[in-house]
């Protein structure tokens, strides 16, 4: 009988599976020398890369980042008149209000009120959700206190209460 001169299937596929190993071992070995390379390059001539494959200048990103309308002072501003509807349980009124704005005033008002993103994107929402969080400390804080009430003992002198009471 004559040797059969063609692999068997199982051959083939393990014979093709080696050279596929092999082709991505070359791939991975390409690719770092690619990379030492590319970052001599860089180190030596910084303005070269600053280019995109184009020939244009790179562009900066936005990062959706815009120049925000609102001031600081406007800001708190509206989150004290927000905080005054949320108050009155207008929370759709205040969401609202909040969806409203664009992502730079947002964002302004988030970093004006102290509110942290955590780990989350600048995104509308969670900057909305962000600012309602602080609304909501407010109006929690403001049932259990009268606010004009600590500003006005702050503002009396403290040893001239204590005196009048006593004589």
């Amino acid at each position: 009988m004559a040797e059969d001169i063609f692999n068997t299937p199982t051959e083939e596929v393990s014979r093709l599976v080696a050279e596929v190993r092999e082709t991505k071992e070359l791939l991975r070995e390409l690719s770092g020398k690619l990379s030492r390379i590319e970052t001599r390059l860089k180190r030596a001539f910084p303005i070269a890369f600053v280019r995109n494959a184009n020939g244009t200048a790179r562009e900066k990103k936005d990062s959706r980042q815009g120049v925000p309308t609102l001031t600081g002072d406007a800001a708190i501003a509206l989150y004290r008149s927000l905080v005054d509807l949320a108050k009155m349980d207008q929370i759709e009124e205040v969401r609202n209000r909040l969806t409203a704005l664009s992502l730079p005033d947002l964002s302004l008002m988030r970093r004006e009120l102290g509110a942290s993103l955590g780990k989350r994107k600048a995104s509308p929402k969670a900057l909305t959700e962000a600012i309602l969080g602080r609304i909501r400390e407010s109006v929690m804080l403001s049932k259990h206190t009268n606010r004009q009430e600590l500003l006005d003992q702050d503002t009396a002198p403290s040893g001239e209460d204590d005196r009048e009471k006593g004589a």
